[in-house]
């Protein structure tokens, strides 16, 4: 059992008997040291003394007890093993993260968040994984406040940091994960909740919109947008649909997985479509190599037409919640309206179904 000297201030790593500086266990002499309350903790490993970076007595055996482990696990245990790089492990991890593992969307984001909290920690002088520890994170997190990021975004950003170790771990990077501590459930920042957004485009608003890309967009953007109006589906796996899908007899769209890509967590599903849809699929398919399709483009000519049409400012997911909204007044369960949108939660879909923008504002319905 691990135990803490007062008086000489020494640590050895679990399963292991604490030992002053001039003994040794097993062949290998093992101590912990610091001096004074705000010193870094050393140790004494295999023969030299290494800096565990820390003042906390509780961080500095969780670091040593790892450094131990990862030497017991060296080929022959003659030598230790060296902690990663962070920029190696973040690396590793992006890679990992690439399509079919996630979408190309959400791997780029998690990659971007890994290597800029790797570039802030190479400027803190914190290299490898077995520096990383509560206070450093939590240093980081002050950082990104500092800097004007909201509580949403710096909690993703840790996520995506927590990711990348719990991935270290199950590679055998690491001998032990320190997002696995209950201090490191302090991290996370809590969120505003904002106020609903209970209103979505009305069928009409839709069809204005839809009228207006026919005469004035690209036809490319044109078939895009009654694509995404008339089945819900998101622009990534319209993208990503061939001839193949079109099941024009049965009157659906099947989105299935493609050669190096996927859907949002797996989620492979059929969604009915009028012929109208299938037509502005096929029409899509046929020439959407002639347009960019980055969510930029797009989304710059979703506002002109917006604009035209005048309808109130919008996105591209706003016809797909104007879809669900649709979908679900005519009769559809919430529960198949969340299948065909590819939801894995209910609750989801539940923020999905809005009232119309063209709906009373509920005056009518007061007693009195």
């Amino acid at each position: 059992m691990t135990r803490l000297l007062e008086a000489t201030q020494v640590v050895a790593p679990h399963g292991t008997n604490p030992c002053p500086s001039d003994a040794t266990t097993s062949g290998r002499r093992t101590s912990c040291g610091a001096e004074g309350r705000n010193k870094i903790w050393t140790a004494w490993l295999d023969g030299g003394e290494i800096g565990l970076g820390t003042p906390d007595r509780t961080e500095a055996q969780r670091r040593l007890d790892a450094r131990a482990a990862q030497r017991e696990r060296a080929p022959g245990g003659d030598s230790p093993s060296e902690p990663p790089l962070l920029s190696a492990a973040g690396a590793k991890f992006a890679e990992y993260c690439r399509p079919p593992r996630h979408t190309s969307k959400t791997a780029a984001s998690y990659a971007q968040r890994v290597m800029m909290f790797v570039t802030w920690a190479e400027g803190q002088r914190v290299r490898t994984m077995a520096d990383v520890s509560y206070a450093v994170m939590s240093r980081y997190v002050r950082a990104r406040s500092a800097k004007g990021a909201g509580h949403a975004t710096i909690n993703r950003d840790a996520i995506a940091v927590r990711l990348m170790f719990a991935f270290a771990l199950r590679e055998g990077l690491i001998a032990d994960d320190p997002f696995e501590h209950r201090s490191f459930r302090a991290l996370k920042l809590k969120e505003p909740r904002p106020k609903p957004n209970a209103i979505t485009l009305s069928p009409a608003q839709v069809d204005a919109f839809l009228a207006t890309a026919d005469a004035s967009s690209p036809a490319a953007y044109a078939a895009l947008f009654r694509l995404t109006a008339g089945s819900g589906i998101r622009i990534d796996q319209a993208r990503h649909l061939d001839r193949g899908d079109l099941n024009v007899e049965q009157g659906l769209l099947t989105i299935t997985p493609k050669p190096g890509w996927t859907t949002k967590g797996y989620r492979y599903r059929d969604v009915p479509a009028s012929e109208r849809t299938l037509a502005a699929a096929r029409a899509f398919v046929r020439l959407r190599g002639g347009v960019a399709l980055d969510d930029k483009s797009v989304w710059r000519d979703v506002q002109r037409v917006a604009k035209l049409a005048g309808v109130p400012r919008m996105s591209m997911h706003e016809l797909r919640r104007a879809w669900a909204s649709a979908v679900h007044a005519n009769g559809a369960s919430l529960k198949q309206v969340s299948i065909w949108l590819g939801h894995a939660d209910i609750a989801t879909t539940e923020r999905y179904i809005r009232v119309y923008a063209t709906a009373s504002r509920g005056h009518e319905y007061l007693p009195r």
